[in-house]
C-alpha cells in the first residue's frame, strides 16, 4: 500500500533516520541486573524489515491477512520493539498485551483477536489465534532485509479493563502515519519534547511505554528500555544517557524516593518528566518538584478512550496542588446525578468533548460510553474551581487504581468465592503509601469457626489473578454486607474504607 507524499508512516521514518545516522545509537535495552542489548538505527531498520517479511509469510501460512490485527505478547525489550515495528511495515494493527496474563484473560483476548497472529510464548497458543514465537527473525536470514511493502495502515489498540474486568481492545484513532513537516507537533513541544533528546523508558510495553517509545523513535530520540523496572538502575542511567524525558506513575516516583542515589544524582539533564496514570500523594509530588524543576514535570489526565486532555505544569501544581490541570484541547463538563450542571467546587461526574471525541472502536466487542449530548464520560467523578482547574476525587464506578493499574473487585470476588472455604466475600481499596489503593478483601468463611488461612487465600488467589489484583490484606467477617437483593453494599461493608 502507497501513502500521499505528504505523509510517512513510522516504518518509513525508521528507514529515513537509518539513512541519516546508520551508526548512532537507537535502542538501548537494560536487563533488570544491569546488562544491556543495543540496536543501531541501521541495525533497527534491517532487523525490523526481516521481521516484517517473516510476518507477512505466517500471516499468510495461518490464513491471516498481513493487515490484520497482531497480538504481542512478549516481555518488555528489544523482541517486543522489533515484532511492533516489524508488524507496522507490514501494515497490521498492533495490539501489545501483558505477557503476564492469567489463562482467563488470554482466552478473552485471544477470541478478540481471532483471524489475527498473536506473537508470544507457549502458554498464548489457542485455536482461535495462529501464535508466532518471538524472536523467529533471527533464523530468517534469507527473507532479505529491504523496505516492506505495507498491506494496510500501521495501527494500534490497548487493551483495558471493562467493567466486568474482562478486557476490551480500544481501537487508537490516529495511525501511526505522520505529516513529515509536523513530526513534532505542538503538545510536543508544549511539554518538553524535541527531536534527537535521550528517553528513559520505565513503563512496560503493554501500558503506556509503548506510546512513549514509539512516538520517540518517530522524534529520532534515543530509547533506554528498561525491561523491569528497577529503582536503583534509575539514576545511574539519567546520569550515563544524560536522560531527557521519560513517563513515570505515581508507584515508581515513591519507590524511586526510596533510593538514596536519586537525591544526590546529576538529574540536570531532565527536560520532561510526564506524569500519570493515577492520583500522587501531594508530599511525593512536592519531593519531585524539589528534586527537578517544577517547569519540567507535566501531570495529564487522559485515557485510552481518548476523549480529551488535561494537563497541568509544575509551577502550575504549586499553585494548586493536587490538581490534574486545565483541558489542553477539550471541555469538561461536571454533571450532578440528575444531568443537571455541577457549580463551581461541586464534585460530580466528568463528561468530556473534544473536536474528535466519539464513541470508543473496539476490536471485538465493547460497551458504549455513556453520553450527555456530544459528550462522553468514563465514569470519573471531580471538581472544577473557579480558575478552572479540575480535582479528581475517585470513580463513579467500583475500579480500583492499584499502582497505575485498573482491578476489578467484581473479578477478584469471583474468584474467591471458588474458594470451598468462602461463603462470601466483597473487596474493596484501601490507601496505600506505594499503590495509591490496595486490594483489601473481607471474607466470610463457609465455616465460621473455621476461617480459611490467609496465605491459602493468598495462594489460590495468585494461581488465578494477575498479581496487581491479588489483595494485598485479608478481614474475616461474619456478614459482607449484601442486601436482601443480593445487593453489595460496599461502603457499608468496608467501614467508609473506600
Amino acid at each position: 500500500m502507497t501513502f500521499a507524499p505528504d505523509r510517512i508512516t513510522i516504518g518509513e521514518r525508521i528507514g529515513a533516520l537509518a539513512a541519516e545516522h546508520p551508526e548512532t545509537l537507537a535502542i538501548v535495552s537494560v536487563a533488570p541486573d544491569g546488562t544491556r542489548q543495543t540496536l543501531t538505527w541501521e541495525q533497527l531498520e534491517r532487523v525490523t524489515n526481516v521481521a516484517a517479511r517473516g510476518l507477512i509469510e505466517r500471516a499468510r501460512a495461518a490464513g491471516a491477512s498481513p493487515a490484520g490485527p497482531v497480538g504481542i505478547a512478549l516481555p518488555s525489550g528489544l523482541d517486543h520493539v522489533i515484532a511492533t515495528l516489524a508488524a507496522w511495515k507490514a501494515g497490521a494493527l498492533v495490539v501489545p498485551l501483558n505477557h503476564e496474563a492469567t489463562e482467563t484473560e488470554r482466552a478473552a483476548l485471544r477470541a478478540k483477536l481471532a483471524g489475527g497472529l498473536l506473537i508470544g510464548g507457549r502458554e498464548w497458543s489457542g485455536e482461535e489465534t495462529g501464535t508466532v514465537a518471538g524472536g523467529w527473525w533471527r533464523d530468517d536470514d534469507g527473507l532479505g532485509d529491504g523496505p516492506v511493502e505495507a498491506a494496510g495502515v500501521p495501527r494500534s489498540a490497548s487493551a483495558s479493563g471493562g467493567s466486568t474486568g474482562l478486557p476490551r481492545i480500544v481501537i487508537r484513532r490516529r495511525p501511526w502515519v505522520y505529516d513529515p513537516e509536523r513530526l513534532l507537533s505542538d503538545a510536543d513541544r508544549e511539554t518538553g519534547l524535541r527531536f534527537g533528546q535521550a528517553q528513559l523508558v520505565t513503563l512496560p510495553m503493554y501500558h503506556a511505554g509503548f506510546t512513549g517509545l514509539h512516538h520517540g523513535l518517530v522524534l529520532d530520540h534515543t530509547i533506554v528500555l528498561l525491561e523491569r523496572f528497577v529503582p536503583t538502575l534509575f539514576a545511574g542511567l539519567v546520569e550515563e544517557f544524560r536522560v531527557n524525558c521519560f513517563r513515570i506513575v505515581p508507584t515508581q516516583m515513591r519507590m524511586l524516593l526510596e533510593v538514596p542515589a536519586l537525591a544526590e544524582a546529576d538529574l540536570t539533564s531532565i527536560e520532561a518528566v510526564h506524569q500519570g496514570a493515577g492520583p500522587c500523594l501531594v508530599e511525593v509530588k512536592r519531593r519531585w518538584l524539589e528534586l527537578v524543576a517544577p517547569k519540567v514535570v507535566f501531570e495529564d489526565y487522559s485515557s485510552v478512550e481518548r476523549l480529551g486532555l488535561v494537563t497541568i505544569r509544575g509551577d502550575e501544581w504549586l499553585e494548586h496542588p493536587g490538581s490534574v490541570g486545565r483541558p489542553t484541547d477539550c471541555e469538561v463538563l461536571v454533571l450532578r446525578p440528575d444531568g443537571t450542571p455541577a457549580e463551581t467546587n461541586e464534585v460530580g461526574e466528568l463528561y468530556l468533548r473534544s473536536a474528535t471525541t466519539g464513541q470508543p472502536e473496539y476490536l471485538g466487542d465493547g460497551p458504549p460510553l455513556r453520553s450527555h449530548g456530544d459528550f462522553l464520560t468514563l465514569g470519573d467523578a471531580g471538581r472544577i474551581d473557579q480558575e478552572g482547574y479540575l480535582f479528581l476525587v475517585g470513580r463513579t464506578s467500583d475500579v480500583l487504581n492499584v499502582g497505575g493499574a485498573n482491578v476489578y473487585p467484581s473479578e477478584i470476588e469471583a474468584v474467591l468465592l471458588g474458594h470451598p472455604a468462602v461463603r462470601d466475600t466483597v473487596v474493596v481499596g484501601k490507601p496505600h503509601e506505594y499503590l495509591g489503593e490496595a486490594v483489601h478483601a473481607l471474607v466470610a468463611a463457609a465455616d465460621p469457626q473455621s476461617p480459611p488461612d490467609r496465605w491459602d487465600l493468598d495462594a489460590y488467589c495468585r494461581e488465578h489473578l494477575s498479581l496487581a489484583k491479588v489483595p494485598l490484606s485479608y478481614e474475616f467477617v461474619d456478614d459482607v454486607g449484601r442486601t436482601s437483593a443480593g445487593k453489595l453494599r460496599r461502603g457499608a461493608a468496608t467501614g467508609g474504607a473506600r
